[in-house]
Parts: C-alpha cells; structure tokens; sequence
C-alpha cells in the first residue's frame, strides 16, 4: 500500500501539529498561528532536506482572500479537506 499524498493546490486541513502552530510558520507577520481545524490550500510542495517525504506550504486565507497565515507542514499533519468544507472559515478577531 503506498502512502497518500498531497498536491499543489489541494484543499487540506491540519489534524496535528508538531510542536506549537508557530514553529510552522514562514513569515513571522502572519495575523497568527494555524490551529488544528484550519483548512487552507497547498501552495507548495518541496522534498525534506536530509530525509524522505516531503513538506507541504499551506496558505490560510480569510473571506476576502487576506492572508492569515503561511505556514509549513508535513504530510501527517494534514489531511484532504472534505468535500463542501468551508473554504474560508470566519477568522476570530
């Protein structure tokens, strides 16, 4: 049986984090940290260095397509998002 796998923009959403949603993060001005829950798009993926698999960048956008946040993941924090999930959850403020 072969792993599953992920592609440029598929519609995921986070079922784990490994250490704080923070760590995940690529720019430091996100309005904040992902949270499990969250369903965003993928917008890259890239080979780990030094390991095998790889590492998916996930955007999080509000309603009108602002960015919340960017952030990195690997592939067993991240789950297809099911059909009709809402694609842009209302963000707290």
């Amino acid at each position: 049986m072969t792993a599953p796998t992920l592609a440029l923009h598929d519609r995921v959403r986070i079922v784990a984090l490994t250490g704080s949603g923070y760590d995940h993060l690529v720019r430091a001005t996100s309005e904040r940290a992902p949270r499990v829950g969250d369903v965003g798009t993928v917008v890259d993926v890239a080979m780990r260095l030094g390991g095998e698999g790889r590492h998916y960048t996930v955007e999080h956008a509000d309603p009108g397509a602002r960015s919340i946040w960017l952030a990195v993941f690997a592939l067993h924090e991240l789950e297809l998002a099911p059909a009709g999930a809402d694609r842009n959850v209302q963000e707290e403020r």
